[in-house]
């Protein structure tokens, strides 16, 4: 694999959230999404910059021949409880590469750093890589379907 560098993400850094987005064809966005999401409107652009602060982390992995963020991870903590719902996403062109593996074990470190002992996602159904991603992240505690999603719910390891 190319080099590929991970960094966290400061609050309201919005230029690695749109070019992530742009990377990403409409099959992609409907995945992550759980849905159509043919552009982010600034409502959305404004939840997922909400970050770099204790409970609300993100992690970017960063092309390095271009410097152009191909990947995103974050992580928002319960308020009442030791586990948080993560997200992740990989720009088309670096799909099946290993870069989702980075993001999540990333975002599972900082979680656990912050004292976070479970992982909560929802994934569409269909995609087999990022349902596997989230399951390789520890012992999976529960999976109860949710519309066309499933929510997975892991113990870290």
């Amino acid at each position: 694999m190319p080099t590929v560098a991970l960094r966290t993400l400061s609050y309201g850094e919005r230029e690695p959230v749109l070019e992530v987005f742009s990377g990403l064809s409409e099959r992609s966005r409907r995945l992550r999404f759980l849905g159509a999401k043919p552009r982010l409107r600034e409502q959305d652009v404004e939840a997922l910059v909400d970050v770099g602060r204790c409970g609300h982390e993100a992690v970017a992995a960063v092309d390095g021949r271009t410097g152009r963020a191909i990947g995103l991870a974050r992580f928002v903590r319960d308020s009442d409880a030791p586990e948080a719902e993560i997200a992740f996403e990989v720009v088309d062109e670096w799909q099946g590469r290993g870069v989702g593996r980075l993001l999540v074990e990333e975002v599972a470190r900082m979680a656990r750093e912050q004292g976070i002992l479970r992982l909560r996602a929802f994934v569409d159904r269909s995609n087999a890589p990022a349902l596997a991603l989230v399951r390789g992240l520890g012992d999976l505690v529960a999976q109860r379907p949710d519309g066309p999603a499933v929510e997975l719910v892991v113990r870290l390891a």
